[in-house]
C-alpha cells in the first residue's frame, strides 16, 4: 500500500473519531435537565425550523384531506341509508292511508247492508276495460259464491248495473252507463206511476245518464232524485240512480227528457254489493241520499 493512501486512511479514521466524540458530548449535554438550549442546539433549530414547519403544515393538510375523504364517504353512506328509510316510511304512510280509506268504504257498505232489506254479497272490482271504462267491470265473485246472470249490482250510493256473465270465481258487470243497459225509472219525489221513463247512457258525456220518454205533463224538475221503477222484472223498485241536472223537451217535442248525474262515481268503483235475493220491502233510497259520498 502506498504512503499517500495510508495517510488518507489515518485522516479518515481521525475524522470519524472526532465526529463520534462530538456526538457523545452532544448526547451528554442534551441529556441533562437544562433551563436553556446550547448554542449548537439553537443553531440546529434555527437551521431546521422552516423545514420542520413546512413538513408539519404538509402533514396537517394531508391528514385533513384524508379526514375529509373519509367523512365524505361516511356522509354519502348515511345519506343513502336515510333516503331508503324515508322511502320506506313514505310507502308505509301511503299503505296506511289506503287501508284507512278502504276501511271507511267497508264501514259504509256494512252500514248500508244492515239497513237494506236485500240479501247482499260484497265484491271487489278486480278489472275494467280501459277502452270501455263506463261499459263493464269485473268483480271477484262468481257462481261458486251464488252469483247468477241478471243479478243487480249496487253500492251504498245507488245503482251500478247488472251481472252479464258469470264464471266460477268472477263475474262481469254491465254498467248502467253502457248503452246496452236501459233502466226503467221514475221520480222519487212524486212516485207517480205515470211519470216513468227510460234511463240510458248519454252520448255527449259517458259519465252521465239521460232519462227519456217522459210524458209532457210529467212532474220533474232539476234536483229531483231518479229511482228505479220496478218495471221490467230485473231491477227492484226504489234503487237510487241519480239527480236531475236539467229538463228539456225531446227532439220530437212530444216527450220530456232530463240529464241525470249518477250518484255512483263510476270512475272510482272499488267495492260493490250484489243483490242475491229480491227485496222484501221498499228499497231505502232516502238512506242512500243521506249517506256520505263513497264509490
Amino acid at each position: 500500500m502506498s504512503k499517500p493512501k495510508r495517510d488518507r486512511n489515518r485522516w479518515s479514521l481521525l475524522l470519524l473519531l472526532v465526529v463520534a466524540a462530538g456526538l457523545l458530548l452532544l448526547i451528554v449535554f442534551t441529556g441533562k435537565e437544562r433551563i436553556q438550549l446550547s448554542p449548537v442546539e439553537d443553531l440546529l433549530l434555527a437551521l431546521f425550523a422552516p423545514a420542520q414547519t413546512a413538513f408539519a403544515s404538509a402533514g396537517q393538510k394531508l391528514q385533513s384531506f384524508f379526514d375529509t375523504a373519509v367523512s365524505f364517504y361516511e356522509l354519502k353512506a348515511e345519506n343513502e341509508r336515510l333516503r331508503q328509510e324515508l322511502s320506506f316510511m313514505e310507502q308505509q304512510v301511503l299503505s296506511l292511508q289506503e287501508l284507512q280509506k278502504e276501511n271507511h268504504r267497508y264501514r259504509e257498505l256494512l252500514k248500508f247492508a244492515e239497513k237494506s232489506s236485500h240479501r247482499l254479497l260484497a265484491a271487489e272490482v278486480i278489472a275494467r276495460d280501459p277502452s270501455q271504462w263506463f261499459g263493464t267491470i269485473t268483480v271477484n265473485r262468481g257462481y261458486l259464491d251464488g252469483v247468477k246472470q241478471e243479478m243487480v249490482v249496487i253500492t251504498e250510493r245507488g245503482l251500478v248495473g247488472m251481472i252479464s256473465t258469470v264464471s266460477p270465481n268472477s263475474s262481469q258487470v254491465l254498467l248502467i252507463t253502457d248503452p246496452r243497459l236501459p233502466v226503467s225509472a221514475t221520480v222519487q219525489r212524486t212516485r207517480d206511476p205515470v211519470t216513468v221513463g227510460i234511463v240510458e247512457s248519454y252520448a255527449r258525456d259517458s259519465a252521465c245518464l239521460r232519462i227519456t220518454y217522459l210524458p209532457l205533463e210529467a212532474n220533474i224538475q232539476p234536483g229531483d232524485l231518479i229511482i228505479t221503477s220496478g218495471l221490467g222484472g230485473i231491477f227492484p223498485k226504489g234503487i237510487l240512480i241519480g239527480t236531475v241536472r236539467e229538463v228539456e223537451q225531446d227532439q220530437s217535442g212530444m216527450v220530456l227528457a232530463a240529464l241525470i248525474e249518477p250518484r255512483v262515481n263510476f270512475n272510482r268503483l272499488e267495492e260493490v254489493l250484489i243483490i242475491l235475493q229480491p227485496e222484501k220491502a221498499p228499497f231505502p233510497a232516502e238512506d242512500a241520499e243521506e249517506g256520505e259520498p263513497g264509490s
